[in-house]
């Protein structure tokens, strides 16, 4: 069951959500301030991250910034307040969610469910990006690479990508590897096809 982390100064709010939670099957730790709260994100890294809004030692705005630059955990807020000014920061820090005070248990579950599932399609997009950048370098070295062995070898583009790949079945890392030594400037020797 995923990891809670449950932060407010309230201690009669934070007993009673951690107590609910707990009843419902989650693992919580739960603390009343936001130094002990980043303790806890950086070591135990809990699922999702419920917030008070407003703490007298470190704001609930604060530690969320704190936790998107140093740490991975994702975060609900949950206030007494619902100014739009407080929405639209919550918003802003990259929440999840806004719950308002008082909240019942049987209301905060389905919001941390939808927090869950957010958090998890982000980190999949996240991950995509990156293996996106990592294709589309691959692809930019592979078409310099082509672009060489087309000079060099006097052939079209599409028998230069033929040499390329011809080349790289025996190489390690395959034709972004051999490609980025070929636009590196490395002296590869390419066999004819």
């Amino acid at each position: 069951m995923p990891k809670i982390l449950v932060v407010d100064d309230d201690l009669a709010v934070l007993a009673t959500i951690s107590l609910g939670l707990r009843k419902v099957g989650y693992q919580v730790f739960q603390v009343d301030s936001g130094k002990p709260a980043l303790r806890i994100c950086k070591h135990e890294k809990p699922d999702l991250a419920i917030l008070d809004m407003i703490m007298p030692d470190m704001s609930g705005l604060e530690v969320a910034r704190l936790l998107k630059s140093e740490t991975a955990t994702p975060f609900i807020f949950l206030s007494a307040h619902s100014d739009d000014s407080l929405v639209k920061a919550a918003v802003e820090a990259g929440a999840l969610g806004y719950l308002l005070k008082p909240v019942e248990i049987s209301r905060i579950v389905p919001a941390i469910e939808v927090a869950l599932k957010r958090a998890d399609e982000l980190e999949q997009l996240r991950l995509g990006n990156a293996d996106l950048g990592d294709i589309s370098l691959s692809s930019r070295e592979t078409d310099m690479a082509v672009g060489l062995i087309m000079e060099r070898h006097h052939l079209d583009r599409a028998a230069a990508f033929d040499m390329l790949r011809a080349n790289a079945r025996g190489h390690p890392g395959g034709i972004a590897s051999l490609a980025q030594r070929l636009v590196s400037g490395e002296k590869v020797l390419l066999t004819s096809l």
